[in-house]
């Protein structure tokens, strides 16, 4: 189950462009303080969990900031076997769209745990925090060069790519860090088109992750996104061919947004 959840958190961000810049070098985004989004997560024919998405204005270290936040619960009959209340945030520099800090608290049966990672951008460094089952784990310290992401700040800067500028079988390549490692993602662009989705018909864009070698997803493109062709960059849906079956997260319902309506 939680595969599932890291799915849809995981897919949000995966990319790590640069965000759109205004000419007197102020930042311009797709995305407002208070913009929240739900979505289904479906297993096979089978609804078995639901997620929403939030984005609210805070202060951390004295810096302007974008809190993220992710909550994934299940539901339908899986809920009748086991319980899942898994959340994953980060607080994320406005000015960069880089992380400070990420966390996440994972709640599976009497399964507990919480992570928390602090990102030193001047000095390069991570700091990861680890409690399992109320004990704290010895804190470990990794070195980075260059920008380094986390799933919420790649999320943000998914919202901002100026997609139009893309053309299909383009990649784009980045760097995240994520539960002590450090990954090599890219992103093949494949087009866009008219398509139905769960808010109804729309233009959208068409990615592609290319994904490290793992032991969850199957084939050579086992990963498929979809993002609304407007102003707002909505993520409409993901398909993931995994080694246990199909998963699908759709977009039912949004508020909030910064250029569209409300659809509930």
């Amino acid at each position: 189950m939680r595969i599932i959840f890291f799915l849809f958190a995981a897919i949000m961000s995966m990319c790590s462009l640069a965000q759109s810049v205004t000419q007197d070098g102020s930042a311009e985004h797709n995305f407002i303080s208070g913009e929240q989004l739900k979505f289904n997560l479906n297993y096979g024919w089978f609804n078995v969990g639901s997620a929403s998405l939030q984005v609210s204005n805070t202060i951390v270290y004295g810096a302007d900031c974008y809190q993220v936040e992710i909550v994934g619960q299940t539901a339908g009959f899986l809920s009748l076997f086991t319980r899942v209340d898994d959340t994953w945030g980060a607080f994320i520099e406005k000015s960069d769209l880089l992380p400070l800090v990420s966390y996440s608290d994972i709640k599976e049966g009497n399964y507990t745990r919480r992570d928390e990672v602090f990102f030193d951008k001047q000095a390069h460094r991570i700091k990861v925090d680890k409690i399992r089952r109320n004990k704290k784990n010895p804190t470990k310290y990794f070195d980075y060069q260059g920008e380094m992401n986390d799933l919420m700040s790649g999320y943000l800067k998914l919202r901002n790519i100026d997609f139009n500028e893309l053309r299909p079988s383009d990649t784009i390549k980045f760097k995240a860090f994520y539960d002590e490692i450090f990954y090599d993602f890219g992103l093949i662009y494949k087009g866009k088109k008219l398509l139905k989705f769960k808010v109804g018909k729309q233009m959208a864009h068409q990615v592609q992750p290319i994904l490290p070698e793992n032991d969850i997803f199957r084939g050579e493109a086992p990963i498929t996104a979809w993002i609304s062709a407007d102003k707002d960059q909505l993520p409409l849906k993901i398909e993931a061919q995994m080694f246990f079956g199909h998963a699908t997260c759709n977009l039912v319902d949004y508020k909030n947004i910064k250029f569209g309506k409300d659809y509930e």
